[in-house]
């Protein structure tokens, strides 16, 4: 007469519900998922500002986005590489030196949202590069929702 079904809690817990009662239930994460997306910067040119787009977008759209994130920047060589990108305030910042990109208590993200920052980066010496980028929930933990990894190398004229 009745069917198993399965009841998803307001809390994020799924729960399956059998005829004979309750059987199980599972926490679930109704988060959206998110990646880094950049143009391809295999390479640049000693003290040449190179543009670089970096978007963060929502990769599998869910029920929820985030309150407070921040994403942690983490630059091979901090003393030879910049990494500047201007705020909404029309402020740059070398997010190399700095250590992130965001307010430092961190910003909102929709479950859909898809937003491209573009960084200016100068290499003032030849060599290779790398730049960890890390989307860490600042109310949690600061957990890592999700981190790119980004290497170049930087050429003479």
């Amino acid at each position: 007469m009745f069917k198993n079904a399965i009841y998803k809690g307001l809390i994020g817990a799924t729960c399956l519900l059998a005829t004979t009662g309750l059987v199980g239930c599972g926490e679930t994460d109704n988060h959206s998922t998110y990646k880094f997306v950049t143009d391809n910067v295999s390479q640049v040119t000693v003290n040449q500002q190179k543009n670089v787009g970096v978007t963060l977008k929502a990769d599998e759209v869910r029920e929820l986005g985030y309150d407070k994130v921040l994403i942690k920047v983490n630059a091979s060589d901090k003393t030879n590489l910049e990494l500047k990108a201007t705020d909404t305030q029309d402020q740059e910042w070398d997010v190399a030196q700095v250590g992130y990109w965001g307010p430092p208590d961190g910003f909102a993200i929709s479950n859909d949202y898809d937003v491209t920052t573009t960084f200016k980066v100068t290499a003032k010496k030849a060599g290779d590069y790398t730049v960890k980028l890390d989307l860490v929930d600042l109310a949690n933990a600061e957990n890592i929702i999700t981190t790119k990894t980004i290497s170049f190398k930087a050429v003479n004229a």
